[in-house]
């Protein structure tokens, strides 16, 4: 068989990788497709695979051209992304709404909000806008993608990210009756992200407490949500060392005769006041400056986050004994070597809100915490940090304040390394709840095997109906006029209109002075030439002056000669 495997972009099927080299070394033809290139090594990945295994291929997905329903349909989904937050079962979760607040029409922020949200209110919007999403036709270039694979199954990995066009995909894969799984990426997509407005034919979850969101916040049918286990965290369970732990310490700087912590970075949307890197250097400097010994002699080295490696740029951790920062994303066989070193020689795991929590429980470490002001909306004000702290009982050692968790992590650092029994009751629950020792790949392999061969729905089906393509067709038309627009622009188009006008406005003062400037020149030179010409004339006049003078001298002196002259002859 054929499977289509399609993401954002190449760095997210890391997540992924096990399952595509499962697939393959089944002999099924594997073709994995992205729609925007990146620089965490995803492409590379996807290279690898290729030239290890023949029947693997990769290449870009098709951009759509300019087309008013999808255009349109694009804006719809970024609504239904601010709607969904609206709901009061979000009302915990601020985070989210403002996290979507700025791509949301102007206009169906008004009719969620004020006098709009009495008369119609976000639940009537809700509706009005799903059915505008299943309503609105595949692009062209996504029917044109399954034409030229022709797959027998299709995976989606990203199908909860409003900006891919997975949700086109779906489309198009409906109407050519071709089945579809949704592959969720990462333990927040379900609690976090887009609504699936359109249920695909499976969606592969990692637990029960991610089926129960699938069923209650995304009202897909029980029998369409297979768990499997986390596939992506199945590389790690028996994964040994690359060195020894001197060779790795002396390899990234850090001193091999005392323990260390392992700090990982996070990716925080809106980004918190302070931003991470500040509070991981006020950190370490509370490390230094403690009365504990253990503490102060402690090695720590910081991972930072790829994605949010700008936010370093001024922060510096140099000059302070035994701290390094080191680490890359781990996506090839070096870095993932690098990674796990870095997670098994540590003696605990400190962070704020990442999924290199599961993966430091994986290897048995302590994962500390603390639950400060600045960074709650991103810890105890999203569902899926929660789970870290009740399901089974929690996996984090929690703190209210620095000096706790300096308590917390003095008493970890004391004492002897063991796998905690907390990671153990988490993991199965969580990460494979199969048990501890049944990887989650095969089934996610077999999985997608029974979906290749299930009987395929007719086309009729899946297609919308003309009234409703119409309707659709008519609303995206109205909404490409120039009222349409105005109706429909967010929060980052407004920002970007102000951004031009006050651009233009610059401009204009730039050039308004620089006319000023051209006019005051061309006066200046104007006066300068007359200055000049007067001053030549004023010469001219002087030297004329002169030199009548002078022949007035010359004509008394020749008037006087004559009269001598004449005297002398008479």
């Amino acid at each position: 068989m054929k499977v289509l495997v399609t993401a954002v972009h190449f760095a997210n099927l890391r997540n992924f990788e096990s399952v595509v080299r499962g697939l393959a070394k089944r002999g099924h033809r594997v073709h994995l497709a992205a729609d925007e290139p990146e620089s965490f090594g995803g492409q590379a990945l996807v290279e690898r695979l290729a030239a290890e295994y023949s029947v693997v291929s990769w290449g870009f997905i098709p951009q759509p051209a300019v087309e008013p329903t999808s255009v349109f349909a694009r804006r719809m989904r970024f609504a239904l992304d601010y709607v969904r937050f609206l709901d009061p079962r979000y009302a915990d979760v601020p985070k989210l709404r403002l996290r979507n607040v700025e791509r949301a029409p102007r206009i169906v922020r008004w009719l969620t909000s004020g006098i709009g949200g009495a008369l119609a209110g976000h639940r009537i919007v809700g509706r009005l806008l799903r059915w505008i999403e299943r309503s609105t036709p595949p692009t062209a270039a996504a029917r044109s993608l399954l034409e030229a694979q022709t797959p027998d199954a299709v995976v989606l990995t990203s199908l909860t990210v409003s900006r891919s066009s997975a949700i086109e995909q779906l489309k198009a894969a409906r109407a050519f009756g071709i089945p579809v799984a949704a592959g969720i990426m990462s333990w927040d997509h379900l609690s976090s992200k887009a609504l699936l407005h359109i249920a695909p034919d499976l969606t592969v979850v990692w637990n029960d407490v991610q089926k129960g969101e699938a069923t209650g916040m995304h009202d897909l049918p029980a029998d369409s949500v297979v768990v499997t286990g986390a596939q992506c965290y199945d590389q790690w369970f028996d994964r040994r060392p690359s060195r020894s732990r001197e060779e790795f310490c002396r390899g990234v700087g850090l001193d091999p005769g005392r323990p260390f912590v392992l700090y990982v970075c996070s990716t925080m949307s809106p980004v918190p006041d302070p931003i991470e890197p500040q509070f991981v250097k006020d950190w370490v400097l509370a490390l230094r400056s403690s009365s504990d010994p253990v503490l102060r002699d402690a090695g720590v080295l910081v991972r930072p986050h790829p994605e949010r490696v700008k936010e370093w740029a001024g922060i510096s951790l140099a000059g302070l004994d035994n701290v390094v920062v080191h680490g890359a994303t781990p996506i090839d066989s070096d870095s993932k070597a690098d990674y796990f070193d870095a997670l098994v020689f540590s003696r605990a795991v400190v962070g704020l809100c990442t999924s290199a929590f599961l993966e430091a429980a994986i290897v048995g470490r302590p994962v500390l915490t603390l639950l400060l002001p600045p960074y709650r909306m991103h810890q105890d004000g999203m569902a899926h940090f929660r789970y870290l702290l009740n399901v089974e009982g929690g996996l984090l050692h929690t703190a209210p304040d620095l000096t706790a968790h300096l308590g917390q992590l003095a008493e970890v650092l004391s004492a002897p390394e063991a796998r905690e029994e907390r990671n153990r009751r988490f993991l199965t629950a969580f990460i494979r709840p199969g048990g501890l020792d049944v990887p989650a790949t095969p089934t996610f392999v077999e999985t997608i095997e029974r979906l290749a061969v299930t009987p395929r729905r007719s086309e009729r089906e899946a297609t919308p109906s003309a009234v409703a393509a119409w309707c659709v067709r008519t609303l995206a038309t109205a909404a490409a006029t120039s009222p349409g627009q105005w109706l429909m622009m967010d929060g980052v188009d407004i920002a970007r209109a102000q951004g031009e006008r006050q651009r233009d406005e610059v401009k204009e003062r730039i050039l308004d002075a620089r006319a000023a400037y051209q006019d005051h020149k061309t006066k200046a030179r104007d006066e300068q030439l007359r200055a000049g010409e007067q001053e030549r004339r004023a010469k001219s006049w002087a030297k004329w002056r002169r030199g009548l003078s002078a022949r007035k001298q010359v004509a008394k002196l020749k008037g006087g000669l004559k009269q001598i002259t004449g005297a002398r002859h008479q």
